[in-house]
């Protein structure tokens, strides 16, 4: 009777052991592939913002639908992200119309647009990084 209890708790004992080794793995794989999704598209976003951002400073909103891109990385972040994540890429979208809506700006102005360090766009990646930093697997 002994004996076979003494295997009955070695083998139950494998048995949960490997069940909670392969769930730990299974959050692990999770945690990964959603800080991979988040990266993509949080870089996506922000390659968009700077690439409209450098148009808008020399060129006025002759033709909206130039920022359909933009509004839909937002939208999608918007499925995903954390409320400042999700409010700083508002801000972002709200700082590329309003730079549209300028006059032309000189090298000096664009210099100092850029050295700004209200600018959304860190605002943004500084949501993203406290946003990602959940999802490092130690």
């Amino acid at each position: 009777m002994a004996a076979v209890l003494g295997s009955l708790t070695g083998a139950s004992a494998s048995i949960v052991t490997t069940w909670m080794t392969q769930r730990n793995q299974l959050v692990r794989e999770r945690a990964k592939s959603e800080l991979r999704r988040r990266e993509a598209l949080y870089g996506e976003f922000i390659s968009e913002v700077s690439r409209l951002t450098a148009d808008a400073f020399e060129h006025s909103l002759e033709r909206p639908d130039i920022l359909v891109n933009a509004y839909a990385i937002a939208g999608r972040i918007q499925l995903v992200a954390s409320a400042p994540v999700m409010k700083t890429a508002d801000e972002c979208c709200r700082y590329i119309v309003d730079l549209y809506s300028r006059p032309n700006m000189t090298i000096e102005q664009i210099r100092n647009t850029l050295q700004m360090s209200e600018h959304p766009l860190r605002a943004f990646e500084a949501a993203c990084r406290t946003e990602l930093d959940q999802y490092v697997v130690h």
